[in-house]
């Protein structure tokens, strides 16, 4: 059977939106988004409310709310991952894997951080080729796709089709 993902209801996980390239091309794209269309449901969910590095144009909410969230959730950090993973939910999961963080200090502690690469209830989304092997590597798990700077449209497909 073709089980189809409603991308109606979207919401993406992020540390802040903060100035970084991340929430530039999320709040960016999001935006662009939701001047297409107005019948999508779009918000993001933060660990930390900060100022934004552009005036998004859809709702943000702490990430404790996400609990209730019943759409597609897209983590974009290991914390983020593993928030969304332990939150109890009808949510399709996602996370986009942005940073490779096992290869900072701060992410060198495997046990903690590859929860969030073989996590079943989580599908990987890489942002490169490059990215892709890596995860792979990391982890023994496939990306269902690549999505290059948070591309909306390319977004979209990757998860219809993963």
């Amino acid at each position: 059977t073709d089980k189809r993902i409603d991308m109606n209801k979207i919401g993406v996980v992020l540390g802040d939106l903060g100035p970084s390239q991340l929430s530039y091309y999320v709040v960016k794209n999001l935006n662009q988004k939701c001047e297409e269309t107005a019948k999508d449901d779009v918000v993001a969910f933060v660990e930390n409310i900060s100022t934004h590095i552009l005036e998004p144009d859809f709702g943000i909410m702490n990430i404790g709310e996400v609990w209730s969230f019943d759409g597609v959730l897209i983590a974009t950090s290991v914390s983020t991952a593993l928030q969304i993973i332990g939150s109890v939910n009808s949510a399709e999961k996602y996370f986009y894997v942005w940073d490779l963080e096992w290869m900072r200090p701060s992410g060198h502690d495997f046990q903690y951080t590859v929860k969030a690469f073989n996590d079943p209830q989580i599908k990987l989304i890489a942002r490169s080729e490059e990215h892709a092997k890596a995860i792979k590597n990391y982890s023994n798990r496939d990306v269902i796709g690549i999505v290059d700077d948070f591309n909306i449209e390319q977004l979209y497909k990757v998860i219809q089709n993963g």
